[in-house]
């Protein structure tokens, strides 16, 4: 009998400490499995959702999907990025869901054109030779994975594509032959030598045909510091992505910024450059709480502002306006106070 009580005791214990382990567990995303009838595959997509997602103190909102590739590299420093540069009082961007999109066949889906490249050391081996599927990589998120985000989760109208090397030539191929799908689009040291530098010569013959780019859509480009790092680099990368870069300032019409970073090398660009697009692609969303209390009208004068900008409608998260009421509050303005409890109250209405 005693052995037996013992043996209860210990159990309850061990599902006692084994539940509170779970609670004290930092959950960055989650799994889930998109069937593909384009691909012909399963497709692992990683998810993270805002801090705010799940808080049922405020009333559901949506949310920006930012659509991440080889999600398996960099979802999880990506994902506490985004929680970061969305935090009140002073956010740079709105909080977003994170699609990480895990890779398969990488070079098949991230490249435009099959390769015709021979091997240096045998000729008789056609290099990349499962490349040129990026259209139906495309076709993929487009048709079967953000109706699956949409449906599943409370997905805004508004959505960014950021890629790398492979990932950032699909990018900016994506924004030349489909500009509609994203509303913005990060490219990090996109490898734009590929296939005698095709996206060159797609890039001359978009503005051909169509004169300026699209309105109210977002480039950022970075270049490594390749050269510098490493003299052996073969100088195609730079010299592509510079050639890029001079056709589309010199057209103007889009919103566009390059960044080069000196002493990051191509596999370590990505983590400052996503840092600096995600401040590049939402630039004047950020407001400033204390001007508020002598001109309260600016906070809906400035997203709608922002809306125009970017052709999408932004409005004050809820939490945000928390956050403002309660620094009027605290500092006595009781007037301004009043006035964002009405807005609140507009944009939030609570329900029985």
């Amino acid at each position: 009998m005693n052995n037996w009580f013992k043996f209860v005791c210990f159990t309850l214990l061990a599902i006692f400490n084994a539940k509170i382990n779970a609670q004290d567990k930092i959950i960055v995303g989650e799994k889930e499995s998109v069937f593909s009838k384009i691909l012909n595959e399963n497709r692992e997509i990683w998810i993270h959702l805002p801090k705010t997602y799940n808080d049922n103190s405020i009333n559901p909102a949506k949310y920006p999907v930012i659509y991440l590739l080889d999600g398996e590299i960099n979802f999880e420093y990506y994902a506490g990025m985004t929680d970061f540069l969305s935090k009140p009082p002073y956010a740079d961007i709105p909080e977003c869901i994170v699609v990480g999109i895990k890779n398969t066949e990488r070079t098949r889906d991230l490249t435009p054109t099959k390769s015709q490249k021979k091997s240096p050391v045998n000729p008789n081996i056609t290099l990349f030779s499962d490349s040129g599927g990026s259209e139906n990589f495309t076709k993929f998120i487009q048709e079967e994975l953000k109706p699956f985000i949409h449906k599943k989760y409370r997905a805004q109208d508004y959505s960014v594509l950021v890629g790398h090397s492979f990932g950032g030539l699909f990018a900016i191929h994506t924004f030349l032959t489909h500009p509609e799908a994203f509303n913005a689009y990060v490219a990090n040291d996109p490898s734009l030598w590929w296939d005698n530098k095709v996206l060159i010569s797609k890039t001359k013959d978009y503005l051909e045909k169509n004169k300026k780019f699209p309105a109210k859509k977002s480039l950022y480009v970075t270049q490594a510091d390749n050269e510098e790092q490493q003299k052996n680099w073969d100088s195609d990368m730079t010299q592509a992505i510079d050639e890029f870069r001079t056709i589309v300032e010199k057209n103007g019409t889009l919103n566009y910024k390059h960044r080069f970073f000196e002493g990051e090398v191509h596999g370590t660009v990505s983590y400052p450059g996503n840092y600096e697009a995600l401040k590049f692609v939402f630039k004047g969303f950020r407001t400033n709480i204390k001007e508020f209390a002598k001109n309260p009208g600016l906070l809906e004068e400035e997203y709608k502002r922002f809306s125009d900008t970017v052709g999408a409608e932004f409005i004050p998260s809820e939490p945000y306006l928390n956050v403002i009421i309660k620094f009027m509050k605290s500092n006595g303005f009781k007037e301004s106070e009043t006035y964002f409890m009405n807005v609140k109250n507009k944009l939030y209405p609570k329900t029985k």
